[in-house]
């Protein structure tokens, strides 16, 4: 459907393309993975016919649509609602509505001209054909999907933030439904919950997708190639994310090797001409052997970030087992709570996670643990020895605007820090190069999150209060972040959007939902099941009673009788059958669990990642099958004990 040939693109006098070819086709899902600066977003702006390249073909199948979706989205200068956006992507809808408004209009003048009455027919039916009556229900869902309340649906759009403009493109061209859809970083300024929405929508969307993530977990549930851009190249992987980081490891050993083994044959033939070279019996031979290393293609290492980089907190001082108490905690402004009621015990070393949907409380909770603010109701108090880090994306503790970076660093890291040391954390934020000598009142508003976190890796306290650190974060950042924050033995309390950043640390989860906060102990993907296990055992108890309700029917004859019992022995049958099913498959995924655990606890095991990267990456989707398995089979129980199994 899309087909790029030799596309060479330059970025100042770098080439940011050269030669470049790839294809997508109908239905594909596609991840644009590299590092940051080799020209993922200019890609998709050359496809979406935003830039044009320098050399080389973008061709799209005749009749196909693109909808693209940048990072930054301009606010309008008219009038227009967020609704009306949203339907703007059904073009020929809002014409054909428009068209059908005004022939109604115009028959309510001149009911009897027929030339006019076959217009509004034939309107009417194009109309109803593209689905015009329901375009406005749909348009509505899917904004509702994307968080939306039905205040801002109907209200302007020029009054919405940067992440709420993003997010009404987004509807935009998902009522649009183009046959490739191209989306840059898309999962920007959502919350967890959106994310999981905006994932099963794209799952079931009918045309391509190419996308660029930071989410893992996003790309891993919904891509099956990759296309990597570096230096000017393009590589091609089949797989998700995860299958796409073990493959280019594979890769880049192989080509290690080959440009070890390339090495050694270079020094072996330089080594015969320099002492042959002056020889008058070898010099045709020295000659041949030139030409041949001249036209002899070289391999080259592609740039690899170092391998023993590993981000630590500094070793907290010593707290009192119990960090954080709240005794009937509520928060209020004016006459909006927030929350109310919240009792909990925080124990020294809990890494706890604080959920919810926008709104529901998380940052306002984790601005009173930080003493950001005090409660309206009950009382909050901090542990003995309790020393806080609180990172918020709002509030700023950055120095002086004319310092640069390395000295921001510098005020608050160890005497015995290093430059090297600086220079090296910076990098893990995506700070590399000159940028160390940026001034701080330069920075972008991502720019300054990334710093804070930086300096908090050089501040010693036993207390992380951490509203989403994941934001402005690569996938690469993201993993030294959570290596560091799993290494740390204090305590954090932390809200992030991104899932396998939530699964990978959280060991309780504190949840806020329609004004209360229940504690759940367990990691997430635990808090998860147990929500959807509430969620069925609800629908269930409400199936329960409708059975129960006294209906007026007609009294059964002994016939209706029998095929009533005969029906449901069948039924229970199969949801009998369905548990034993479920049941024989876990007991084998949990056995091969038993088994990958026992391998990675092996001495040594970390050591070969040709071993291990496999391992880890079956180990964390078994276990996200094993946990959605129990989900299934809960339903399934729930729903024999209904029908009177046992």
């Amino acid at each position: 459907m899309l087909s790029v040939e030799n596309l060479f693109v330059r970025f100042g006098e770098r080439p940011l393309f050269d030669g470049i070819t790839l294809r997508v086709n109908e239905g594909q899902r596609v991840a644009l993975a590299g590092r940051n600066g080799q020209g993922k977003s200019t890609l998709m702006k050359v496809v979406a016919g935003q830039q044009a390249p320098e050399r080389g073909q973008v061709s799209l199948a005749k009749g196909r649509t693109v909808g693209y979706l940048p990072q930054d989205v301009r606010p309008p200068e008219d009038d227009r609602t967020v609704l009306e956006e949203g339907l703007s992507g059904k073009a020929e809808v809002v014409r054909l509505e428009q068209e059908v408004r005004r022939l109604t209009h115009a028959l309510g003048e001149r009911p009897d001209d027929q030339a006019l009455l076959a217009r509004y027919g034939k309107a009417q039916a194009a109309y109803e054909a593209l689905g015009g009556y329901a375009a406005e229900a749909r348009a509505k869902e899917v904004l509702a999907g994307l968080g939306f309340s039905q205040a801002r649906i109907d209200g302007p759009l020029r009054e919405l933030s940067g992440g709420w403009l993003m997010r009404s493109q987004l509807a935009r061209l998902l009522l649009m439904a183009p046959d490739l859809l191209l989306l840059d970083e898309p999962t920007n300024h959502l919350d967890i919950e959106t994310r999981e929405w905006l994932l099963e929508f794209l799952r079931g969307f009918p045309g391509a997708i190419v996308l660029t993530s930071h989410d893992r977990y996003f790309l891993d549930a919904l891509v099956s190639k990759v296309y990597e851009l570096e230096s000017g190249r393009l590589e091609v992987y089949t797989g998700n994310y995860s299958a796409y980081e073990v493959e280019k490891r594979e890769r880049l050993e192989r080509l290690k090797a080959s440009y070890a083994k390339q090495q050694a044959y270079l020094r072996q033939q330089e080594e015969f001409i320099e002492k042959n070279r002056a020889r008058a019996a070898t010099a045709s031979n020295v000659q041949s052997r030139i030409k041949l290393l001249d036209k002899l293609d070289k391999i080259e290492l592609p740039p690899e970030a170092p391998q023993d980089i590993r981000l630590r907190f500094p070793e907290p001082p010593s707290s009192g087992a119990v960090v954080v108490r709240c005794q009937g905690v509520g928060k209020a402004y004016g006459a909006t709570e927030v929350f109310s009621g919240l009792d909990l015990e925080l124990e020294a070393g809990a890494r706890l996670a604080v959920v919810g949907v926008n709104g529901a409380g998380k940052s306002t909770f984790l601005r009173l643990v930080a003493g950001k603010d005090t409660p309206s109701q009950g009382t909050l108090t901090l542990g003995h020895n309790v020393s806080i880090q609180y990172f918020s994306q709002y509030e700023d503790d950055l120095p002086d605007p004319s310092w640069n970076l390395v000295q921001a660093l510098e005020a608050v890291a160890p005497k015995d820090a290093t430059i090297g040391r600086l220079r090296t954390v910076l990098g893990c934020f995506l700070f590399s190069g000159d940028d160390a000598e940026k001034r701080l009142g330069v920075l972008s508003g991502g720019e300054r999150a990334r710093m804070k976190l930086a300096r908090m890796l050089l501040r010693p306290s036993n207390l992380l209060v951490l509203d989403e650190p994941t934001n402005h974060l690569d996938i690469h950042s993201k993993d030294l972040l959570l290596a560091a924050m799993a290494d740390f033995t204090g305590t954090s309390v932390f809200v992030s959007h991104d899932r396998q950043f939530l699964a990978a640390l959280a060991t309780h989860v504190l949840e806020f939902r329609d004004g209360r906060a229940r504690l759940f102990p367990g990691g997430y993907e635990q808090y998860r099941w147990r929500v959807a296990q509430d969620q069925k055992a609800a629908q269930v108890a409400a199936a329960k009673a409708a059975q129960t309700a006294p209906v007026t029917k007609a009294a059964p004859t002994r016939a209706d009788d029998r095929e009533a019992t005969r029906e449901k022995q069948k039924e229970l049958r199969r949801l009998e059958k369905q548990v034993q099913t479920l049941e024989q498959r876990l007991e084998r995924q949990e056995a091969r669990l038993g088994e990958l655990e026992a391998l990675m606890s092996q001495p040594g095991f970390f050591e070969a990642p040709e071993r291990s990267t496999p391992a880890v990456a079956e180990h964390r989707s078994l276990k996200d099958e094993v946990a959605r398995g129990y989900e299934a089979l809960e339903a399934a129980m729930l729903e024999l004990e209904a029908a009177g199994g046992s």
